[in-house]
């Protein structure tokens, strides 16, 4: 069945990566007993590096699942219970006075009563601060992050809220607990037991539980690590290199062969193999216990620390999570028990006239959906004749593109993760050096010193959204008209998000 698979996806997966824009895509796919990669497309453009099942990327969300087990490791251990009220599993006061009672395992799900967020982002040259640190300082502002705090850092417990935060403040639980930096305990209590030698977490230090490459400050300067790209059509432009406080949330450096072998190990747990948690834990963390947003129309909710599919998909029911990180990367991992199969993919792209990039035409998201389907249905035996070749599907780059870019570059760097100091110029230059399309030769008309005013531009007026969204309404029809060119759904330059910028209601 593997086999099969494995030969569907190695002939689908160039033609993938090309209708979705995507520089590079790779694929690992396991069963109990066996774990196959695949992978098309380079890890960065400039140098024409190869992807492949081994390259190093920044998983986002991925980390939420590591955060959840290294917890469910200490109540087995019996340190703290699932429905532990948080406060007495970090330190006194650290989440203010009288807060409201919130239990770990409403964290892990999403109900702990946080605003939803995005990383709450730093330069990446800035150190990250120790997350009980962080936790503390979140607390006594009181605001969220994005957009300069337009919206308090907290909402009532209970309802689905998706938050990094909160997953990070669960992860500060586990190092209060432990005793030792976070980093360093997953490290030993999670990567090391499962052969995850290219997993690292991006906590500001090179300690040496740090695996992988080194951190950099400026794209291509590290050469086993992926480049994420920012595309509008298919002109790409490396993604600002930023890291996060909010670490044990989204934190995680891995590649799909490693973070394959992770879900193989729970794989295995679900049929009753000794591994990183219990049986009886892994089955707790993958119960529904609040329904989450489904826009696709199937039924999902969360579990701890897991996004699930509905329990009624019978043979075909899932588990795993969606992952990104801004603004480069794509993951989607899943977990069919039933069908003894997992399967995880990243790509290196974030289509800028979206926000959010859909699992549903993301060439990751789609990867690891057909490799489930094929599972319980059987691998197609043709596919027709495909074309995987790059074709050119947006507008040229122009000057006055170019700053456009560059506006919408910085309005989300600046303004929605807030990052306040301007990028460096080392990374700017880098990134304008950096930027390549995907469709053939290379377009004149890419204009950096544009892109570079249009990020200094927009970073003038962050993290205002009310200045952010003036200057994208005065940008006109022509900016509008390009945006749909690059893919948007609407005819507007998309800013500022308005989720994280204004109040509901």
């Amino acid at each position: 069945m593997l086999e099969d698979t494995m030969a569907a996806l190695d002939t689908v997966l160039p033609r993938l990566a090309a209708v979705t824009g995507t520089p590079g895509v790779a694929v690992a796919v396991a069963t109990s007993t066996e774990l196959r990669t695949a992978a098309t497309g380079f890890a960065d453009l400039a140098t024409e590096t190869p992807m492949t099942a081994e390259t190093p990327a920044p998983a986002g969300s991925l980390t939420k699942p590591v955060t959840g087990l290294a917890f469910m490791r200490l109540v087995e251990a019996g340190m703290a219970e699932p429905d532990t009220p948080i406060d007495r599993l970090l330190p006194s006061g650290l989440r203010g006075p009288e807060p409201e009672p919130v239990t770990a395992a409403m964290l892990a799900a999403h109900q702990g009563g946080y605003y939803g967020d995005i990383v709450t982002a730093t330069a990446h040259e800035a150190p990250a601060e120790p997350v009980l640190d962080y936790v503390r300082r979140r607390h006594e502002t009181g605001r969220a992050v994005e957009y300069g705090g337009a919206l308090p850092l907290r909402t009532k417990p209970g309802p689905y809220s998706y938050s990094s935060f909160g997953v990070g403040v669960l992860g500060g639980a586990v190092e209060h607990l432990t005793g030792e930096p976070y980093g360093a305990h997953v490290q030993r209590e999670v990567f090391t037991p499962n052969g995850m030698r290219n997993t690292s977490i991006a906590d500001g230090t090179r300690n040496p539980w740090a695996t992988g490459s080194a951190p950099h400050s400026a794209p291509n300067s590290a050469p086993h690590d992926a480049t994420g790209y920012m595309a509008f059509g298919d002109w790409c432009v490396p993604s600002p290199p930023l890291r996060t406080a909010a670490y044990p949330g989204v934190g995680m450096h891995t590649s799909v062969a490693d973070f394959g072998r992770l879900l193989q190990s729970l794989l295995r747990t679900t049929a009753g193999e000794a591994g990183i948690v219990r049986r009886d834990t892994l089955a707790a963390m993958v119960a529904p216990r609040v329904p989450r947003p489904s826009p696709h129309g199937v039924r999902s909710f969360s579990g701890l620390t897991f996004e699930l599919a509905d329990p009624e998909l019978g043979e075909d029911w899932w588990w795993g999570h969606t992952a990104a990180f801004p603004w480069g990367f794509w993951w989607e991992a899943r977990v069919w028990p039933r069908h003894d199969l997992a399967a995880v993919a990243v790509g290196n792209r974030w289509d800028m006239a979206r926000f959010h990039n859909p699992a549903t035409r993301s060439a990751p998201g789609l990867a690891v959906a057909w490799a489930g389907n094929w599972a319980g249905s059987g691998s197609p035996e043709t596919f027709g004749a495909l074309d995987g070749r790059p074709r050119w599907t947006g507008p040229r780059p122009s000057q006055e593109s170019s700053r456009w870019m560059g506006i919408l570059t910085g309005e989300r760097t600046h303004g929605l993760l807030g990052v306040t100091e301007p990028l460096p110029a080392a990374t700017l230059d880098a990134m304008t050096r950096g930027a390549r399309c995907l469709g053939g030769p290379e377009p004149e008309g890419w204009d950096p010193d544009a892109f570079v005013g249009g990020v200094a531009q927009a970073q003038a007026l962050a993290p205002d959204p009310a200045a952010l969204g003036a200057l994208g309404r005065e940008l006109g029809p022509a900016a509008a008209l390009w945006m749909l060119e690059c893919g948007a759904s609407s005819a507007d330059l998309t800013m500022p998000v308005g989720a994280f910028a204004y109040p509901a209601g």
